[in-house]
């Protein structure tokens, strides 16, 4: 039956749209409660297109001028111009398939074993875990193109795979390194090619993407300035992310991904025995973005895994379509392959995100989620109304109380989540960092001190709560931008889980002046000098060689705080030993709601008192073995 014209015209056409499902990108978002950093941050990047503020200029976060297309809210025109992005990248990426499928000469088994490995990384393109499908679908559009000119030819595919990889850093930071390694494989195969055509293939490769990015930018960003600054608020983020951010997660999940890298390298393996050039091929090419891929997974391993998983499987996915499969030990092998790869994404993809997976893969949800895009006007009064569902409860909603004294004035959230500002209809403004917790060096954490003392607004709401998942302290994990906001803020009301600041007419101080100073290894305690003002600290402990290594590589394990009351343990947080280069509170640390309003009350003294702090930690070995601890007092 299997060897009719008609029975594979028939699974050529399944497949396809099957694949065409699979690489759908619609998708659409409604503002969310707390319980969803995610979404405060597509929420921040919406809000801040629909303002017109600029990535790098006004703001900064770890995805491309575009990112918004990628994952729409109805702020602003958003809605509608990202459905309409999402529909164009549809109709190229099926476009693609097309071509692939019906207009070329690739055997049948190679197209389904492609189609297997495709849908089983599928939960890459959808949120959880990858809230910007839209940009790992431009790069698989793109790779797509790239094998198809390698293995049949077409100046046309090799052109257009390069113009798409421009454009996946509009839309992810993480796109920049993804396209550069993907470019930088093609100029190497182009140079081992030999070829009397190399150098125009080499300036094709170079230039094309590097146009169509940089063009991109420009548009976007508007100024050189605001590139620059773009790129260097972008790489902070990726240094400090590996620090600030890092989760360890069970043995057995990275055991399994080296076990998913060997299926890789067994299916380059069966490439390798008939065609060696397409196997070096094939290793320039993706050999790089796996590593990345894996990588950026392991750092927050328990929420990030399955991108490890994901990507690999697509890997194999595009090496099965330059596979030369007309024998049967290629096929057997291949399909071992398949049966493993399926079985680990089973394992650690599937019973990590049962729900998104299950419906990634099978592109059950793609039909409705485009019959309510086609119904522009029934989407938004829809994800209107999930928005009101999303904050009915009291505790997601903001005191009545605060929304009268606050009324039109301008307003900036220190809260993880603040998207339910923007529902109730406060005149929200956005800082930098547009999420606080982010800033995670001393450059970025910098940008929003500065921010608050030249620009900051008449009110801040904060809720008390920290990345719970981090075990972060609040004051700590920003402790510039919350000495400005000391300095110029004062208590105004205290809701039932919201503190309102209200901004001073003078400073609270002038500065600081240095009061003591000590030596500091991990283990030890440290203590605060006696002091009838409040005094802050800082440490200066910088990375060994081994660590920034590490931190390049891997992750670097977490280091904690304990802070002391008296002869009574306080409280033990999650730190980043770089962000304490800046002055923290000592004495009046506060770690709840009811402590940073009575630290920020005009004249009051709160009844807690900090008076030794501890350091300790797995990630400690990563740093030197003494830190430098500097004691000031406010200048009034």
């Amino acid at each position: 039956m299997l060897a009719r014209d008609s029975t594979k015209c028939f699974l050529r056409a399944f497949l396809f749209l099957y694949l065409g499902l699979i690489l759908c990108p619609i998708q659409y978002w409604a503002p969310a409660g707390e319980s969803d950093v995610d979404n405060t941050w597509i929420f921040a990047l919406n809000y801040a297109a629909a303002h017109h503020l600029v990535l790098g200029r006004d703001v900064i976060w770890t995805s491309g001028p575009l990112a918004y297309l990628a994952a729409p809210m109805d702020v602003g025109s958003n809605l509608a111009q990202g459905l309409a992005f999402q529909a164009a990248l549809w109709v190229v990426l099926l476009a693609i398939l097309f071509d692939l499928f019906f207009r070329s000469t690739f055997p049948l088994r190679n197209l389904a074993f492609f189609a297997v490995f495709l849908g089983l990384s599928a939960p890459l393109y959808h949120h959880p875990p990858n809230p910007l499908g839209a940009g790992d679908l431009l790069l698989v559009g793109a790779l797509i193109l790239l094998i198809h000119f390698r293995s049949r030819g077409g100046i046309a595919r090799y052109s257009a795979g390069l113009v798409m990889l421009g454009l996946v850093p509009l839309i992810k930071l993480v796109g920049i390194m993804m396209s550069a390694a993907v470019v930088a494989g093609l100029v190497c195969d182009r140079v081992l090619s030999g070829r009397t055509s190399a150098m125009r293939d080499i300036a094709l490769t170079l230039l094309t993407p590097g146009l169509v990015a940089g063009t991109g930018f420009w548009i976007t960003l508007g100024s050189l300035h605001s590139i620059a600054l773009y790129f260097k608020g972008s790489m902070e983020l990726s240094r400090g992310y590996n620090l600030a951010m890092s989760m360890h997660g069970p043995t057995i999940e990275l055991l399994a991904a080296f076990e998913a890298l060997f299926l890789f390298a067994v299916s380059l393996g069966v490439v390798a025995l008939r065609n060696r050039r397409m196997a070096t091929f094939l290793i320039l090419l993706l050999g790089v973005p796996v590593a990345l891929s894996v990588k950026h997974a392991f750092v927050r391993q328990p929420l990030h895994a399955v991108y490890a998983f994901s990507f690999v499987a697509l890997a194999v996915g595009l090496v099965s379509l330059a596979t030369v499969l007309d024998k049967l030990s290629a096929c057997l092998t291949l399909g071992v392959v398949t049966l493993l790869l399926a079985t680990l994404c089973q394992d650690y993809v599937v019973a990590e995100t049962p729900e998104t997976a299950i419906f990634a893969t099978s592109g059950f949800e793609v039909p409705s989620l485009v019959w309510n895009a086609i119904r522009f006007h029934h989407l938004q009064q829809m994800l209107a109304a999930e928005g009101k569902r999303n904050f009915a409860p009291d505790n997601q909603r903001l005191e009545p109380e605060i929304k009268t004294i606050v009324q039109h004035q301008p307003i900036a959230s220190l809260s993880e989540s603040y998207s339910g500002a923007y529902v109730e209809g406060l005149n929200l403004v956005l800082y930098p960092v547009i999420q606080r917790y982010s800033a995670y060096t001393v450059y970025l954490d910098k940008l929003n001190a500065d921010w608050i003392r030249e620009r900051g607004p008449r009110f801040l709401l904060f809720d008390g709560k920290s990345v719970l998942e981090n075990g972060r302290q609040p004051w700590s994990e920003t402790p510039a931008m919350w000495a400005e906001a000391y300095r110029w803020y004062d208590t105004r009301l205290l809701g039932r889980h919201t503190l309102l600041l209200e901004r001073r007419s003078q400073p609270r101080y002038q500065g600081l002046e240095s009061v003591a100073h000590s030596q500091l290894r991990f283990g030890d305690e440290v203590q605060i000098p006696d002091s009838h003002q409040p005094v802050f600290w800082t440490m200066q402990c910088s990375l060994t060689k081994s660590g920034r290594l590490r931190a390049l590589l891997f992750r670097v394990p977490d280091i904690t705080m304990t802070a002391h009351e008296s002869s009574q343990q306080r409280d033990t947080f999650r730190v980043v030993p770089e962000l304490l280069e800046s002055p923290s509170m000592g004495t009046y640390l506060p770690s709840n709601l009811l402590e940073f309003a009575q630290v920020f009350r005009d004249g009051g003294v709160p009844d807690f008192a900090v008076k030794q702090l501890s350091f300790f930690g797995p990630g400690s070995s990563a740093y030197a073995p003494v830190c430098e601890v500097d004691f000031f007092q406010p200048i009034p």
